[in-house]
C-alpha cells in the first residue's frame, strides 16, 4: 500500500524537556497502525503535533510525499485529517445530528438571508440528517438520529464521536485516542470492527492504546515509543505480544 503520511525526525521541546525526540512515523494509506507506549512515552504529544494543536520544534510532515505544515487544528481537518479524543466534546442538549454536524450545518437561504447574510439561512434539517445517517451507518451505530445526546450510553457517545469525524469532508487519516478505554467489552469488540470497515475504505487510522490484544487483533503496523524517543516501527505478522511488551518497557519479560 502507499505512503500516506510521515513524519520524519520531528523533535517537541517544552523548555529544555524534550516531549518527542527524533521521531519517524510512517503510515499507508487503510493501514491501521498503532502507536504504543508507556505513559510518558510521548503518543499524545506526538498526535498533538499532528492535528496542529502543537508546533514541531524540529522536522518535517509529509502527506502523500508533499510536505505539509500543520499550523492548527483547522488545518489539520482542511488535510483531512481528524482526532477521536479520550474526552467527549458532544453536547448534551444537542440530538445526534446535530452534534455530528455542529460546525458544520447545511443551510438554505431566504428572505432574511438575502437582507441580512449567511447567519440567518434557514438549516436544511432534512439534509444534515441524511449526512448523519450515512456517518452513523459507516460505524453500524443503530440510533435514531433525532435522539438527544443527553442520558445516552458512553459507548454510544463514542460512536457519535466517531461519527462526527467521518462526517467531515475528504477525511485521510482518523486518530483514535485510546477509544477503548472507556467501553464495556462488547463495546470494545464493535469499535474494533468499525475500524476495520473505516480502513477498508481507504481511511488511514493510527489507534493510540496500552492493550496488546487489541493490537493483534485489529493493526496492520505499529510504532513503538519510550521516554519520548522512536524504538521500532513493526508489522503485526512480524511479531508477537512479548516482543512487544519488551520493546515498551525497554527490558525482558516472562
Amino acid at each position: 500500500m502507499d505512503e500516506l503520511l510521515r513524519m520524519e525526525h520531528v523533535s517537541k521541546r517544552f523548555g529544555d524537556f524534550y516531549a518527542n525526540r527524533d521521531i519517524n512515523l510512517s503510515v499507508r494509506k487503510g493501514e491501521v497502525h498503532t502507536l504504543l507506549g508507556e505513559n510518558g512515552a510521548g503518543k499524545s504529544t506526538l498526535m498533538n503535533v499532528l492535528i496542529g494543536l502543537y508546533q514541531p520544534t524540529e522536522g518535517k510532515i509529509f502527506l502523500n510525499g508533499k510536505e505539509v505544515r500543520i499550523d492548527s487544528p483547522a488545518q489539520a481537518v482542511k488535510l483531512g485529517i481528524g482526532m477521536v479524543h479520550q474526552e467527549f466534546m458532544l453536547i448534551p442538549g444537542f440530538t445526534v445530528t446535530e452534534n455530528i454536524k455542529v460546525g458544520r450545518e447545511i443551510s438554505t437561504p431566504n428572505l432574511a438571508s438575502r437582507l441580512f447574510g449567511k447567519s440567518m439561512e434557514t438549516l436544511d434539517t432534512k439534509a444534515m440528517r441524511k449526512d448523519a445517517k450515512k456517518a452513523l451507518k459507516t460505524i453500524g451505530l443503530q440510533i435514531e438520529d433525532y435522539v438527544k445526546v443527553a442520558g445516552l450510553p458512553v459507548g454510544y457517545m463514542q460512536f457519535i464521536e466517531i461519527a462526527r469525524e467521518l462526517d467531515k469532508t475528504g477525511i485521510r487519516i482518523l486518530v483514535f485516542d485510546e477509544p477503548t478505554a472507556v467501553l464495556t467489552e462488547s463495546e470494545a469488540d464493535r469499535l474494533l470492527e468499525a475500524m476495520r470497515v473505516i480502513s477498508s475504505q481507504g481511511i488511514a487510522i493510527i489507534f493510540i492504546t496500552h492493550r496488546l490484544d487489541e493490537v493483534m487483533a485489529v493493526a496492520d503496523g505499529m510504532t513503538i515509543l519510550r521516554d519520548g524517543e522512536f524504538v521500532a516501527r513493526k508489522e503485526i505478522k512480524d511479531t508477537n505480544v512479548v516482543e512487544i511488551a519488551e520493546l515498551m518497557i525497554g527490558r525482558k519479560v516472562e
